[in-house]
This record gives structure tokens, C-alpha cells and sequence, in this order.
């Protein structure tokens, strides 16, 4: 049976869409730092950032718990970690400031400022008089950090160290960006800032004045990156790109990503990894060292990481001065539930300075929430959700009474739904970004884009070459039609070569048309309402006459821009149908029959019938930009 000229048509439209998934999302996963505060004043780095059983941050009394503990002080989030007030450190005293958040154990004139405590920030504490050493045991949330540098400023920095370093092996290879004659370190006797010597070693745990000479990006001797490493985590998402690693017996499905190790130093540098906090599912995350093969193209499979930390998974050591990736390999060692895996790793690099790296992976390329339990209020429905149509019927355009036959082939399209818990909108393009923010202290807000316009007010989600680029889903079988209101098509209305002309008769005036008038508005629809809600048993249709592709429609399939007797086509009006199925088992999972019946294509009308798989990747219940 010949298909239909539809289905070659979606054939054409769906081969041409692009669309990049949000990978899963990691799970909480906490790690250990101790902190040894003395009596006086302390400079404490924090890398980990404290929670509660909730996961939800601490306030100071609750993390520095002992009454010992008097004074808490740290650079206000919107002022980094830069000190503004002076050219020299020299008291800790500089706190009392408009530029610092603070917080007393006694207050009366309650000018306390500081309500939470952040991970990856420094703090200045001080502890009574006379006090014993205090030593606190701290468990909190974990990410990959790498300062942010304020430059020709003084910085209150710390660092996460392998070994002892001295303060010259460690800031030398920063040439003059990091001078070591520019650095102070805090005595807890005398509560002054002092000089640090180039011998003198840097202790884990301590922030330090460092001076930055102009921008900077320097994290140690030894610089990290991959890709998304804003996002503090490394990010399998699901198993759809894995790829054979190994032969016959041996071989193995792995799904590999890849970390860049620039040594900038004099010495080697030989990474280690160590597993800190497994999954709370022992074993069912698993990563190895994969290397090419020389004799062809394909991988071996190495020793598994962090499962030893004695062992480097990069072999050789990077040379000095030279640049090192290590190919990592991730296994999952389960087959059902939506929540993903994620491991907590120390990341040494072998030549002074060390990283947390969480490293999470999930079953399925789409974002999954870190609650499994299926979800039926209409509240329960607000987000964005990614479909899959499978058309596998369609209408017979040889056989008399044109019946439904089954199609050759099964095609594929892609939607995008979006609801707002009272209107679905369909979408055929958006923009997953989030708010800007100064400082991690104060967490950026995701947000959905599909004005293009408003992209520039919001930014990117993960890093592209240097840069915090957004992610686009789009779904190009569903194009959206023209905007034929008198403001959109304004210049068309007041053209003088067609007097009369209204808005409400626009349609009709194309269709009369052969040739596209020159004052027709390129602007489209940035969504389109849809009658029902998505839900378990619930009806999602278009309302009648709004899917139209009119005869000058970017996406008319009968226009050629080269050809001259195909300079327009024939009005097509869609009408979509999905009914989800009563019973939907999985949470933020949905599945239902689709129906379309599209008309003015051929004489009479196409219908297609197929199934539709939803995925909600994004909770967000509001769009930017829509009409």
C-alpha cells in the first residue's frame, strides 16, 4: 500500500527536528568535612554545605552548635568573596560592614543578617576566650567547585587539598596572577592577618586573603573541567548513547563522558578518585577508566573507579605542562524505578588540590523527579511535558471509502504540551533556562522560555564552549500558525493595493491568492491553547480551526521557494485528538491514543491514528513569552 503523502511529509519534518534532553537529576547526596576551630578568631572554609534530615540548609546556631562559638561573618552573597574596603587585610575586625553578613550569639539589638549557611564559602568565626578546641564533625551537600575570582581585588578563599602543599608549589604555576607575596592567612592568637612565607603549607579547611592581578580562573596546579561542570555534578542522564566497550565476553554497554586535566605545574599529575558516599543502592552505579584501542576504533575497558583510591585512573601521569583526558564509563546495574543513582567522589588531583564530584546517572534520557509515586491531581500535572507519537494507521488514498489501513512503516514526531494547572498550551519550541543570580548563595530559578526575545533576560542552564548556553526542545511537526490579528498584520491592513481588506477576512483573501502579498507579516503564534488537561482519563483537543496552515505558512509542504508555479498551497487545517489511558501507573508518566485528522491536504481527509508516550520534564508551571 502507498503512504500516504502526510506520512511523508512527518517523514520530512521530524528528520529535520533536534532536540537535547535534560539529563537526570542528581540526588542530594551528603559527604563529611571536619573543622577544628580555636580559641579567638578562625578563617573556616566550608566546602560541604550543611542540611537537615529534609535537606533543607541550617541556620548558623544550628551547624556551629557549640556555645563557645560567639561571632559568624562572611562576605554578603551579592558581594562575593572579594574584600572591597581596604588594599591590605589586616583585622578581622573588617566584618562590621554593609558588605558582610553576620550573626551573634547574642544579639539584643538584633542586627543578626545571617540566616543560612552555604556551602563553598568562607566564614569568619570566633570562638571565646580561653576556649578548648572546638572540633566539628559537619555532613552536608556536595558539588564540583571552582573559584570565582574578583580580580585586582583581595579574595577570601579556600581550597579542597591533596597532601600539604606548600603556599609556593601551589600558587606558583598562577605566575603573577596569585602572587605569594600577596597573601595573608589569619592568626587565631591575635586575631590579625599575617603574611603568609612561600614555604609555609596551606591547610585544608582555612580561607585566605589571596590577591587576584587581574581575571583569573586559576582552581591549582592542576585545572578540572567537563562538560556542564557549572552544574557542580557530572551528569550521565539516561542510556541512550552507550556505546560497546570491549569484546567478546568481556564487552560491555557503557555510556561515556570525559574529563580534561591541565597540568600546570612542573611535576606529574596522576588523579585519583575515592568513593565517599555511594548511592544508597550499593553497586548499581559503577564507573571505569575506558581508553581507545589502538588497533581499531573502539574502547577497552580499564579498572573501575574509585573502588580502590590508591589506584590512578589516569595512566600515565599527565606531564608537566601538558593537557590529560580521562575517559570515564558508567554502568547501571538496574532495570526499574524512575529515581536515578548518584555517587559522591573525592577528586584528587595529585598535585595539591582536590574536588567534590557527584557523579548521577537514570534509565531514561528525560529529567525524572526525585519522587516516584504517581502523581493524578490536576496541581500534580503543571509543567512541561515531552511526548513521542507513534503513527501506525493512517487513511488509504487508493482504496474506495479511504479506510484506515495500517502503515508501512511506524512514524515518529515529537510534542510539547505545557500546563499551567487551569490551560494546556501546545508548543512548537522552548527554551529551558533559569534566573540569573551573583552568587550560588542565592539559587537561580528555573524558567521556560518561548518568546526569543526574553532569552537574553534569563541564563543558560549548562556551559558550551565557555559560555551558559539554555536548552532548546523542539517539536517542528507542530509549527505554528500565522498571527492574522489586526496588530500583527497590521502593515497588510493599510496596504493600499487591497482596499477593503479586514482582519476577519484575511484567511479567506490568501486562499483567493496566487501570489504572496509583500506586506504579509512573518509573525507566528508562540503557543496555541488546547481544550482538556493532561491526566489520567482526560481529553486533549484542539478547538476547531485554530492548527491552520494557511497558503503562505512557512511550513506549507506545497511551497518551493525556487519554484514558480509552487509559490503557495492549499489551506491545511489540523485537528488533534489525544485521549489518555484511565489507568497510568508511573508518576509524570503519561500514555494515551492519538487521532489527527487533517484537512484540505487531499481531497478528503487524512486521518492518522497511532499511541503517544508524555514524559514532564520540567515542573515549572508558568511560560515566558506566551501569548
Amino acid at each position: 500500500m502507498q503512504r500516504s503523502s502526510l506520512s511523508i511529509l512527518w517523514h520530512s519534518l521530524t528528520a529535520a527536528a533536534g532536540i537535547v534532553l535534560l539529563a537526570g537529576s542528581a540526588r542530594a547526596q551528603t559527604a563529611p568535612q571536619s573543622v577544628t576551630l580555636n580559641a579567638g578568631w578562625n578563617a573556616v572554609w566550608l566546602e560541604v554545605e550543611p542540611t537537615d534530615a529534609n535537606g533543607n540548609r541550617l541556620a548558623p546556631q544550628a551547624v556551629f552548635n557549640n556555645p563557645s562559638i560567639q561571632v559568624i561573618a562572611t562576605p554578603q552573597p551579592l558581594a562575593g568573596t572579594a574584600e572591597y574596603f581596604g588594599s591590605d587585610p589586616t583585622q578581622a575586625g573588617t566584618f562590621n560592614q554593609d558588605g558582610w553578613q553576620q550573626w551573634k550569639s547574642s544579639d539584643p539589638a538584633g542586627t543578626n543578617n545571617l540566616p543560612l549557611i552555604f556551602g563553598n564559602r568562607p566564614y569568619l568565626i570566633q570562638v571565646a576566650t580561653g576556649a578548648s578546641p572546638i572540633v566539628l564533625t559537619l555532613s552536608g551537600r556536595t558539588r564540583f567547585f571552582r573559584p570565582t575570582w574578583t580580580p585586582d581585588r583581595f579574595n577570601l578563599v579556600g581550597f579542597g587539598l591533596n597532601g600539604t602543599p606548600s603556599f609556593d608549589a601551589f600558587f606558583g604555576p598562577s605566575g603573577t596572577t596569585h602572587p605569594v607575596a600577596r597573601i595573608f592567612r589569619l592568626n587565631s592568637a591575635t586575631g590579625n592577618w599575617e603574611h603568609v612565607i612561600g614555604s609555609n603549607t596551606l591547610v585544608a579547611d582555612q580561607a585566605y586573603w589571596i590577591y587576584c592581578a587581574g581575571p583569573s580562573s586559576y582552581m591549582g596546579p592542576v585545572a578540572v573541567d567537563f562538560t556542564a561542570a557549572v552544574s557542580g555534578s557530572l551528569n550521565f542522564a539516561g542510556p541512550g548513547d552507550t556505546v560497546p566497550v570491549g569484546t567478546g565476553v568481556d564487552a560491555i554497554q557503557l555510556d561515556l563522558s570525559a574529563i580534561t586535566f591541565t597540568n600546570l605545574s612542573n611535576a606529574p599529575a596522576a588523579p585519583l578518585f575515592n568513593l565517599v558516599t555511594p548511592d544508597p543502592h550499593p553497586g548499581t552505579l559503577v564507573l571505569y577508566a575506558v581508553k581507545p584501542t589502538s588497533s581499531d576504533l573502539a574502547y577497552a575497558r580499564g579498572d573501575q573507579i574509585g573502588a580502590s583510591p590508591a589506584s590512578s585512573p589516569v595512566s600515565p601521569a599527565i606531564g608537566a605542562l601538558s593537557t590529560g583526558t580521562l575517559t570515564i564509563g558508567a554502568t547501571r546495574n538496574w532495570s526499574s524505578g524512575q529515581a536515578g543513582r548518584t555517587n559522591t567522589y573525592r577528586l584528587a588531583t595529585g598535585v595539591g588540590a582536590s574536588f567534590w564530584l557527584p557523579v548521577s546517572a537514570s534509565l531514561n534520557d528525560l529529567h525524572y523527579p526525585t519522587d516516584p509515586t504517581p502523581v493524578t491531581p490536576a496541581a500534580s500535572m503543571k509543567g512541561l511535558w515531552v511526548g513521542e507519537i507513534v503513527i501506525d494507521s493512517s487513511t488509504s488514498i487508493v482504496e474506495d471509502g479511504a479506510p484506515l489501513r495500517p502503515s508501512a512503516a511506524k512514524t515518529p514526531a515529537r510534542i510539547l504540551l505545557h500546563f499551567d494547572g487551569t490551560k494546556t498550551r501546545l508548543l512548537s519550541q522552548v527554551t529551558i533556562m533559569q534566573t540569573k543570580t551573583a552568587d550560588p548563595a542565592v539559587p537561580p530559578v528555573p524558567v521556560l522560555v518561548v518568546d526569543a526575545a526574553r532569552i537574553p533576560f534569563f541564563e543558560g542552564i549548562k556551559e558550551r564552549n565557555g559560555k551558559r548556553v539554555g536548552m532548546r526542545l523542539e517539536a517542528v511537526t507542530y509549527d505554528m500558525p500565522r498571527l492574522m490579528d489586526a496588530t500583527s498584520q497590521a502593515a497588510l491592513l493599510a496596504d493600499p493595493a487591497y482596499p477593503g481588506l479586514t482582519a476577519d477576512g484575511l484567511a479567506a483573501f490568501l486562499v483567493s491568492r496566487s501570489t504572496r502579498p509583500p506586506s504579509l507579516a512573518e509573525t507566528y503564534r508562540l503557543s496555541l491553547d488546547l481544550a482538556g488537561a493532561p491526566g489520567a482519563g482526560q481529553t486533549l483537543t484542539t478547538y476547531p480551526g485554530t492548527l491552520v496552515l494557511d497558503p503562505f505558512h512557512r511550513s506549507n509542504p506545497f511551497r518551493h521557494a525556487y519554484h514558480h508555479d509552487h509559490s503557495n498551497g492549499p489551506a491545511i487545517t489540523r485537528e488533534m485528538e489525544i485521549h489518555f489511558d484511565p489507568s497510568q501507573s508511573i508518576g509524570d508518566h503519561l500514555s494515551g491514543g492519538y487521532k489527527e485528522t487533517i484537512k484540505g491536504l487531499i481531497q478528503s481527509n487524512l486521518v492518522l491514528t497511532g499511541r503517544v508516550e508524555f514524559q514532564r520534564i520540567s515542573p515549572v508551571d508558568a511560560l515566558q513569552g506566551a501569548q
